[in-house]
C-alpha cells in the first residue's frame, strides 16, 4: 500500500444538503481513508454543517482531482476527488458523521481513522455534504484527505 493526499477549495453554495466533494476509487483497489478534514477558508454568511456520507451510487463526475503520492517513488493514484457532477452521487440514508462548523475563518473538523481505516470500495464513495445553505456570501470551503491505496 502507498499513502496519498489530496486537497481542494471551492466556493460554497446557497442550497442546503449540497454534495461538495466525493472521494472514490476508479480501480478495484480499495481506498483506506486515514484522515479527512474540512474547514472554512473565507467565511460564508452561514457556517457549514458537514455531513460525511457513504454514497450508494457515485454519480457522473464532470471535474476531478488526482491525489498525489506522499512518497515521490510511488505509482500514480487510482482514486479521485470529485468536485462537480453532471449527475449527482446518491447519498446513503444515514450519515456516518456530522459536525456544525462555527462561521469563522479557520474553523473546521479533522476526522481520523488511525487504528482501522474507513474503507471505500470501487462501487461507493465518501461524500462531504454541506447541510446548510451558505446565504448571500458563499465563502470558500476547503477539504483535504489522507489515505492508503
Amino acid at each position: 500500500m502507498a499513502r496519498y493526499s489530496v486537497t481542494h477549495s471551492k466556493a460554497g453554495v446557497n442550497t442546503a444538503n449540497t454534495i461538495m466533494w466525493q472521494l472514490r476509487s476508479i480501480t478495484p483497489d480499495r481506498v483506506e481513508l486515514i484522515e479527512l478534514a474540512v474547514s472554512v477558508k473565507v467565511a460564508p454568511t452561514t457556517g457549514p454543517s458537514w455531513r460525511l456520507n457513504r454514497t450508494t451510487a457515485i454519480g457522473t463526475s464532470s471535474a476531478t482531482i488526482t491525489p498525489q503520492p506522499e512518497d515521490i517513488d510511488t505509482r500514480a493514484c487510482d482514486a479521485r476527488l470529485d468536485t462537480t457532477w453532471s449527475a449527482n452521487p446518491t447519498l446513503g440514508g444515514i450519515d456516518l458523521r456530522e459536525y456544525a462548523t462555527p462561521n469563522a475563518i479557520g474553523s473546521g473538523i479533522v476526522w481520523t481513522w488511525y487504528d482501522k481505516p474507513l474503507r471505500i470500495n470501487i462501487a461507493t464513495g465518501i461524500a462531504l455534504v454541506n447541510g446548510n445553505a451558505t446565504g448571500a456570501t458563499l465563502g470558500t470551503l476547503v477539504i483535504y484527505a489522507v489515505f492508503d491505496e
